[in-house]
């Protein structure tokens, strides 16, 4: 076994050898044309921002396609011949306008039964309701397992429930797709959009060739040539396997793009470590989905992640590494990593529950207890930054659950109470609040970093000073905290602006996939996904210009960092599973076009 990883040792460094052999020789090349550099940065300067902005409304608009009808699990027949459609498998039914099921007549309570598909079949549940549920004529205390042409009984409202195809046990229910998709985006191609990102991340490599030329990094060549080749690999597999929309992961592959753009300026030995957390987070992100799609896979994955997520933190807690006054690393003498960016994973997971669980028992006390933990524990890290962002994800999980305004309320109010007893007791925190508003009172102090992103914003205008040619490199956390001054000073405020609302998208298109989400259970785990990468960028960007308080929190897929690139793939995860649609068949183009 020595033998092995030593000849893969001398391998490597053979391949690093050449890789700088190479380098060199092209550094070397570029030095000697500095008006072929001055130009290709200056028209390059231009072609970067139309790009990113082609990619991007290129990868919004499929996704975007609105889905007037979902697919239909069954029916519930009324006697006067109205078929009332199942579209989740779980349905809640009563005279509230808010239920899934709406019945009319006043004798109906306004949340008066669920039902839910679990175990292989077909369950109905009485939420404590006035006037009861039966089946086949017998009153229900508890759920009661229902099959097709089995009769129902709401308060008297009898219904028949029929099912379009046999339901095997322990298997997904046959359902009827019906989808009626609207015509914007319904002709983009997602082969054109990955050749633009990979057009995108070759202008981007040449442009910090031409940049640094003598002084290039050894690893630059190389690092670009394995990451076009490792997602063309996984888009390649992922046209194979299934007709699903890609568009979120050619998001993902430009946002990564970026990143390693970025790493290359700044901190250009770490591109190596960059570059393996982007593939290591692709092969979670693709071994992840499938079992997160699996809903009795995922119920059971989810205490598996809670229970690791106490772990880590337990262990972060006894032998964690302080950094920037956090204690937020955790060093196993091999690697180093954050867990509370794994923790975000578990904190999305502990939150998402199924309806039924939701509206007969409205518990949310293991949510509570798990989420006090978590964010105590980082309270006693200091990590404030993932707090706010952890109490973020708290609140929009914990409304969806149940609807709450008080409970939220009160909930909110303790933070603030606590952020109060922060500030008067930590002078670390206080000192960044009293620089909060007046960074430019202290530019030589506590508001150094934050000037300085503000100065470098504004000296890239809308096109920057292209990838290699900036100074905000220099600055401490450019890649990471600081990332949007970076972005904007090298590539522009159009395209930083155009990665931020990537962000802001990956949440509205969480809130967009609940409704029609075949279970409570993915329509949660989404939106807590979504509101983890909102608030991340928000603290990220309005952090680092002054609008709010600088907390150190990194932009996802973006910044430089190992841990959070791999977590934020994990959570896109939760994104993807929650989405059914399939893109439509070329067929029904040619139909639709009338050839």
């Amino acid at each position: 076994m020595n033998v092995f990883w030593e000849n893969v040792r001398q391998l490597m460094d053979r391949v690093l050898v050449r890789a700088a052999d190479i380098s060199g020789n092209m550094g070397s090349f570029f030095s000697h044309y500095e008006m072929l550099t001055e130009i290709y940065t200056m028209v390059a300067r231009w072609i970067f921002p139309i790009l990113a902005l082609l990619i991007v409304v290129r990868c919004f608009l499929p996704l975007l396609q609105e889905r007037k009808s979902s697919t239909v699990w069954g029916y519930l027949a009324m006697r006067d011949g109205t078929r009332l459609p199942l579209k989740h498998w779980e349905n809640s039914i009563g005279r509230s306008r808010l239920s899934d099921i709406v019945v009319e007549p006043p004798f109906v309570s306004r949340s008066h039964a669920v039902l839910t598909f679990r175990d292989g079949g077909w369950y109905i549940a009485d939420l404590n309701s006035k006037n009861g549920v039966e089946v086949n004529g017998e009153k229900i205390e508890k759920p009661e397992k229902v099959r097709h042409g089995d009769s129902i009984s709401i308060a008297g409202l009898k219904m028949e429930l029929l099912l379009p195809g046999k339901n095997q046990a322990g298997r997904i229910p046959q359902g009827t797709p019906t989808v009626n998709y609207m015509t914007a985006g319904k002709g983009i191609r997602s082969g054109v959009t990955f050749l633009l990102i990979l057009l995108f991340l070759l202008l981007g490599a040449l442009q910090l060739l031409f940049s640094m030329g003598a002084a290039v990094h050894p690893a630059l060549p190389l690092t670009f040539l394995v990451l076009i080749t490792a997602v063309s690999l996984h888009f390649i597999m992922l046209r194979w396997r299934s007709r699903k929309y890609l568009e979120l992961e050619l998001l993902c592959y430009f946002l990564c793009g970026m990143s390693l753009l970025l790493v290359a300026s700044a901190a250009p030995d770490a591109l190596f470590k960059q570059l393996g957390a982007i593939i290591l987070g692709i092969a979670i992100y693709t071994v992840f989905v499938p079992l997160i799609r699996d809903l009795g896979k995922a119920r059971r994955l989810k205490y598996l992640f809670m229970a690791a997520a106490l772990v880590l933190l337990a262990l972060n807690l006894a032998l964690g590494e302080t950094h920037f006054g956090a204690r937020r690393w955790l060093d196993l003498g091999v690697i180093s990593f954050q867990p509370s960016e794994f923790v975000k994973i578990a904190f999305v997971l502990s939150g998402t529950a199924t309806l039924d669980r939701l509206l007969t028992t409205r518990n949310m006390t293991a949510f509570i207890g798990f989420s006090g933990i978590c964010i105590l524990a980082l309270i006693i890290m200091r990590d404030f930054g993932t707090v706010v962002v952890f109490f973020g994800a708290f609140v929009v999980m914990a409304f969806m659950r149940s609807g709450d305004l008080r409970s939220i309320a009160l909930a909110s109010a303790g933070a603030v109470l606590g952020t109060v007893a922060a500030i008067s007791f930590m002078p670390y925190i206080a000192s960044r609040f009293a620089t909060w508003g007046n960074v430019w009172e202290y530019a030589s102090g506590s508001g150094y970093q934050q000037t300085r992103t503000m100065i470098a914003a504004a000296s890239g205008g809308l096109v920057g000073v292209g990838g290699g040619n900036g100074y905000f490199a220099e600055v401490v956390a450019a890649d990471t905290d600081l990332v949007f001054g970076m972005l904007s000073e090298e590539w522009g405020l159009l395209v930083a602006l155009t990665v931020v609302s990537v962000m802001v998208f990956f949440a509205l298109y969480a809130v967009f996939l609940t409704m029609n989400c075949r279970s409570s259970f993915y329509a949660i785990a989404a939106c807590g996904a979504g509101a983890i990468f909102l608030f991340q960028a928000a603290l990220n960007v309005l952090g680092s210009v002054d609008i709010l308080p600088l907390t150190g929190i990194t932009m996802p897929f973006v910044s430089n960092g190992g841990s959070s690139m791999v977590a934020s793939w994990g959570l896109l995860a939760l994104i993807k599973a929650a989405d059914e649609r399939s893109r439509p068949a070329k067929t029904n183009f040619r139909r639709e076009k009338g050839e």
